[in-house]
């Protein structure tokens, strides 16, 4: 055989093995949240309720929420270490300043994958 033939024949085998063992691999955690089709809204110093549903073939292993312009009071309840679907609930405390806001939930499976989702807030003058 020549070397390019060598060459293509090792790739192929490569490839075709490196596609079969990417079928066992995990999706990233996938994130969801109710959507009106539009920026949630929420007046000055008001508190907006949310909930992300998440679910992670690969089980969960942590989560963190952030707060735009905002704080993030996150409901406490523990999600036990290798759950496949659950919720994330809080609520967010606009701030004082009128103007985009945002919720961000990252959310990391016992695989190492890691999916954010943010819901876009709309801080309106009370």
């Amino acid at each position: 055989m020549n070397t390019y033939l060598k060459l293509f024949v090792f790739l192929m085998t490569f490839g075709i093995t490196a596609i079969s063992c990417s079928d066992d691999d995990k999706d990233p955690p996938i994130i969801t949240y109710p959507d009106n089709g539009m920026l949630w809204e929420v007046k000055t110093g008001e508190l907006l309720p949310f909930e992300f549903t998440v679910v992670a073939e690969g089980g969960y292993s942590s989560h963190s929420l952030e707060g735009v312009a905002g704080t993030v009071i996150s409901d406490q309840s523990e999600i036990p270490d290798g759950t496949k679907n659950f919720t994330i609930k809080g609520g967010f405390f606009a701030g004082d300043v009128p103007g985009p806001g945002a919720i961000k939930l990252t959310v990391r499976d016992n695989e190492g994958a890691e999916s954010s989702s943010t819901i876009g807030v709309d801080i309106l003058r009370d």
